[in-house]
């Protein structure tokens, strides 16, 4: 029985002029999932990562705990989609960080504002699925990490797998295997927790194998630690 462990990676830098790499709370994020990991004496067989930095730093600092870990393989397929294109095809008044923070400093309540405008967005691309005005359209998207998916657990068919990656894929991922449909991964998406943990189990084996969600979205270890306000969703 084949076993994947989808890891959302720690909070991003929001608003920041390189939003992927791991903020101060990220990291922190990423050592408390490296201590729940080594509590569930978990031994993983293998270990993915997506290309992205924030993936990368979650990786590491989470595998510090756990002993002889696997080498980090990397699959860019795994990557998040770009939501900053996807924002500037939008609105081309937020295409870059800087424009984004001049935008929100301006409302009053910026996140609100930004949840609106970024859903939008999104809900934009998703229903223009194959438009050319993407570097890459929600189809593609979809396909390329439904495609890494059903590679990797055919490829280790009885291991157990880590897989650093975003909310964007995990989504998609979690929509498929639920029989949702993928045009609402959004919904899912949001509600992600960062350094949350979604496992995905596959039973049978050739034509037989299913893929099927186990568990979705675990962060208790982040919750016992009220006071650092821990559960964040960039």
């Amino acid at each position: 029985m084949c076993i994947l462990y989808l890891v959302r990676h720690g909070q991003a830098s929001f608003s920041a002029d390189d939003y992927d790499k791991l903020s101060v709370k990220g990291q922190q994020q990423a050592s408390l999932l490296g201590e729940y990991l080594a509590q569930k004496q978990l031994t993983p067989d293998a270990i993915i990562a997506g290309t992205m930095l924030r993936h990368n730093q979650t990786a590491e600092l989470s595998l510090a705990a756990l002993n002889n870990a696997p080498v980090v393989v990397n699959d860019a397929r795994l990557n998040e989609y770009d939501h900053e294109h996807i924002l500037a095809v939008y609105n081309p008044n937020l295409a870059t960080p800087s424009q984004l923070r001049a935008v929100l400093s301006k409302q009053a309540d910026p996140m609100e504002y930004f949840k609106t405008v970024f859903i939008s967005a999104i809900e934009q691309w998703v229903l223009n699925p194959d438009s050319i005005l993407y570097n890459e359209s929600f189809n593609a998207f979809s396909a390329r990490v439904l495609g890494a998916l059903e590679q990797i657990a055919k490829q280790r068919d009885g291991k157990k797998v880590i897989i650093y990656t975003s909310g964007g894929p995990i989504s998609i991922i979690t929509s498929h295997l639920m029989g949702l449909k993928l045009d609402r991964f959004i919904d899912i998406n949001w509600s992600l927790v960062n350094a949350g943990v979604t496992k995905v189990v596959a039973r049978g084996k050739g034509e037989n194998r299913k893929l099927g969600i186990s568990s979705l979205n675990e962060h208790h270890f982040l919750e016992q630690y009220p006071q650092q306000k821990l559960i964040t969703y960039t």
